[in-house]
């Protein structure tokens, strides 16, 4: 069912977007500039994002640092985009935050909720603040922060009508965060040749300043000046391990920058082990079935988690949707050689790709008229991806939108 947004927010459109940081800029200035009372950090990529940001924020928690983190988009609940020292916003204080903004109607919906983040910081007395960007990297409303630290999962194919139809364009709108910023952070998965377009010669690779080797199983070894420890992969699927190391080299990039203490070996294995992150490789029990859900929603995600498939030696049936704007023929062509039994389904969304479009990419799927029937139609094991609007969906029909 749809969600019921707090006041100013439900009359903005979800999909709409301004490439320009002017409104939001004069909207902070006349609420005081929250977004300048505290240092950030700011991670900006295709995939990773949220996975690298939740990492960061719980090693950093861990260190006794009070911290404000934002993410996007949410599973269930729009409180989720907003937590202060590891706690999602109160529904109250979001609606009187937003209602706020009343007086700036023309600000988009991700803008307002970053604004609303930014104040809630400000007003929580946060120590250090997390942004994970929502849209490239130059324009973005996490820009406006001026970040003393940013970082870089990796560069993809999303977004190409609004980031650039090429690799190097999309390279340099992402590159606007790093050039910004004190200290640039490259992820493992940042592709060398596109290292130049970045105009951002000050970055560093993540593994010059933190490394994780991975061990038998799901533990890792992780390793830095005077340092080595060892933990359990915080999140699964081998594809973390690069999100895990540039969220610690973020973590000693902000020890550096003089803006967070320096790393513990105890606490680090403390936070690692209260990382909380639903939808990415994650599970929800529906009428007494295990469904595995990941938010994987472009060519790049479906590839990671094909191989996370295969080295498992897992063919689950396959439960798929996703938005209009995806490139769903390639995520296809990568998901079907990994999966049995296929259904999709339409999103209850306005931005949803028609079932037509995703039968014609799924050749003999099954198409079902909603989740519920849908998930009527495939025997176990069951995968469902394409979207983390339908995990969120599926996580809600679960009964698990309390479990963050």
């Amino acid at each position: 069912m749809p969600q019921v947004l707090p006041l100013s927010l439900g009359a903005r459109r979800p999909g709409r977007i301004r490439p320009e940081l002017g409104p939001l800029n004069a909207a902070l200035s006349e609420l005081g500039n929250p977004h300048l009372a505290y240092p950030s950090i700011l991670v900006v990529g295709t995939n990773g994002k949220g996975s690298t940001s939740a990492v960061l924020d719980a090693v950093l928690g861990a260190h006794r640092v009070r911290t404000g983190l934002t993410t996007s988009p949410h599973l269930v609940s729009v409180e989720e985009r907003i937590r202060i020292a590891g706690q999602d916003i109160e529904s109250a204080n979001l609606e009187r935050l937003i209602g706020r903004l009343t007086a700036f109607p023309d600000l988009t919906f991700f803008e307002a909720i970053t604004c609303a983040a930014f104040l809630a910081f400000a007003e929580a007395g946060v120590e250090l603040a997390v942004l994970e960007a929502g849209m490239g990297g130059s324009w973005d409303a996490t820009r406006v922060a001026d970040s003393v630290v940013a970082g870089l999962t990796n560069v993809g194919s999303d977004h190409p009508s609004w980031l650039g139809a090429s690799a190097i364009e999309r390279a340099r709108d992402k590159g606007g965060a790093l050039r910004a910023a004190r200290w640039a952070v490259l992820g493992p998965g940042v592709d060398a040749g596109l290292v130049p377009a970045l105009g951002a010669p000050h970055a560093v690779a993540a593994s010059t300043l933190v490394r994780v080797d991975e061990l038998d199983g799901d533990r890792v070894r992780v390793s830095w000046p005077g340092n080595e420890i060892e933990a359990a992969l915080p999140l699964p699927g081998r594809h973390q391990l690069a999100n895990l190391e540039l969220a610690l080299a973020l973590a000693r990039a902000a020890e550096l920058a003089g803006i967070a203490p320096a790393l513990e070996a105890g606490a680090v294995v403390g936070g690692l082990a209260e990382v909380r992150w639903p939808g990415r490789l994650g599970e929800c029990r529906i009428a007494g079935r295990t469904i595995l859900v990941d938010g994987a929603h472009n060519p790049e995600g479906a590839a990671a988690l094909a191989a996370h498939l295969e080295r498992r030696g897992e063919r689950p049936n396959l439960l798929f949707s996703c938005l209009a704007d995806k490139a769903v023929r390639e995520m296809a062509g990568r998901l079907i050689p990994v999966v049995g039994e296929i259904v999709v389904v339409e999103l209850d969304d306005e931005r949803a790709m028609a079932i037509d479009r995703l039968v014609s990419a799924f050749p003999g799927a099954r198409r079902a008229p909603d989740l519920e029937s849908a998930l009527g139609l495939l025997p176990d094991p069951v995968l469902a991806t394409g979207s983390l609007r339908l995990v969120g969906r599926l996580v809600e029909l679960a009964g698990m939108g309390g479990d963050r």
